[in-house]
């Protein structure tokens, strides 16, 4: 969101060099540099993409200054900070004159703003709105959690069903002393702070779920992971914003390069959080069955988890890349809250996409089709194409793996048990 005049020409220039991005991209050129239309294809989409979130920030901005816009509602107190940003710029206040008619610094309110009012006291709000006229309904409604909605029907919640023995054993219950009995006999009052320290309300998402499984997984459990991972990423706020634009092939192939170091799964943790997505290790729960997510937070930027199901580097990099694949091209298209997916399972046409790509940016099509190692499938050939590629060694040992359906050969180069000792921060259950 513009919240100032010097973010508003910025932006304005951040929106030309985009369109004469635009403009000039050679399809033909991009195809031969990716090796992949598909590729040619998501990036020239990226870039319209952002071109039309820069165009509507830039729309939304001069409509607040034009004095046009007069009503402005939240409907949750979610949409608060927001609307405290577009009331004062609806009323014609810069950030420096609110300062002053509240009596502090300008780098006060600019901070407030910037950080969507998380420091702000509840005083401090009460105080900004009087100061911008906002009126704030005098009667507060609590609408409690009820009801799951299964099969199309509305049924009662049964707060036991979440899995709070898994949830308590994992520590997730923060601040709480009690044991595990306690635990269970405070179910629903557990549950119902974990959910709202996630910023969700069950009945509200299990429709904006893409969900990916051989099995149906227990809609409590998935519930639960999905908060989990969610309060994890929103506890470290990424330094940058996360930019469409940003993730070109020539992100994308530095990223598969990233594999052939010994840390390559750290290294891409800061690789994709410099690009302002959010990295989170979450192993699944019981009944859940995942190997991954992209998921949207609620201040719109990505979050991708993995699970880590199956601790072997071949499966970190295909399901990292996967995805990577549904941040950029399905996550905001698909009205979604997120994808979650066992790769195991059948795929429909989104998951075919995602499928296909990842697997183009680890292995050029070009080059694999006439690898030797696709055909001789020897140690040698596979350590030699990988150091052509520059990637790790794993990533085609699990396809030809894959490919030939048959998951004896070839096992002592997919990187078995290396994955989960490089985040020891995180518990496995071992």
């Amino acid at each position: 969101m513009i919240t100032n005049e010097r973010q508003y020409r910025i932006t304005k220039a951040q929106l030309l060099k985009l369109k004469q991005a635009i403009d000039s991209f050679d399809m033909k050129k991009v195809e031969a540099q990716t090796r992949s239309q598909v590729l040619a294809k998501a990036e020239l989409e990226a870039l319209e993409s952002q071109y039309q979130d820069l165009f509507d920030e830039i729309q939304e901005y001069e409509a607040l200054k034009s004095g046009t816009v007069s009503i402005l509602k939240a409907k949750s107190l979610h949409e608060l900070p927001e609307l405290l940003i577009k009331a004062r710029i609806a009323k014609g206040l810069s950030q420096h004159e609110l300062a002053d008619n509240l009596g502090v610094k300008e780098q006060q309110i600019q901070r407030y703003e910037a950080e969507k009012y998380a420091s702000a006291s509840l005083r401090r709000l009460a105080e900004i709105a009087a100061a911008l006229d906002l009126k704030i309904s005098e009667i507060a409604e609590f609408e409690g959690v009820s009801a799951i909605r299964k099969q199309g029907k509305a049924v009662d919640i049964i707060w036991e069903e979440f899995p709070v023995d898994e949830m308590y054993k994992r520590h997730w219950f923060e601040g709480f002393q009690g044991s595990l009995e306690d635990a269970r006999a405070n179910a629903e009052a557990l549950v119902r702070g974990f959910i709202d320290r996630a910023g969700m309300k069950p009945a509200a998402v299990l429709y904006r779920k893409h969900i990916r499984a051989g099995l149906v997984p227990d809609p409590y459990a998935l519930l639960s992971w999905q908060c989990r991972v969610r309060i994890v990423a929103m506890k470290y706020p990424l330094a940058n914003k996360y930019r469409s634009s940003q993730i070109d092939s020539a992100w994308l192939e530095q990223l598969a390069q990233i594999s052939r170091h010994k840390d390559g799964p750290t290294i891409a943790k800061d690789h994709l959080e410099k690009a302002g997505i959010h990295f989170v290790l979450e192993p699944h729960l019981t009944h859940t069955h995942l190997d991954g997510a992209a998921i949207l937070l609620p201040d719109g930027s990505p979050l991708v988890v993995l699970t880590l199901r199956y601790d072997r580097s071949d499966n970190f990099w295909f399901v990292l890349f996967h995805e990577v694949i549904h941040v950029i091209k399905h996550l905001k298209k698909a009205q979604v809250d997120g994808f979650f997916d066992d790769l195991d399972a059948e795929a429909d046409a989104i998951e075919q996409e995602a499928d296909q790509i990842a697997g183009d940016l680890l292995l050029p099509p070009n080059v694999w089709e006439t690898a030797l190692a696709r055909y001789v499938r020897t140690a040698e050939s596979v350590n030699d194409l990988a150091k052509q590629l520059r990637i790790n060694p794993a990533i085609i040992a699990g396809r030809i793996r894959k490919e030939a359906n048959n998951y004896a050969i070839l096992a002592d180069l997919v990187g078995s048990g290396g994955v989960r000792r490089l985040f020891p921060e995180v518990n496995f259950g071992q």
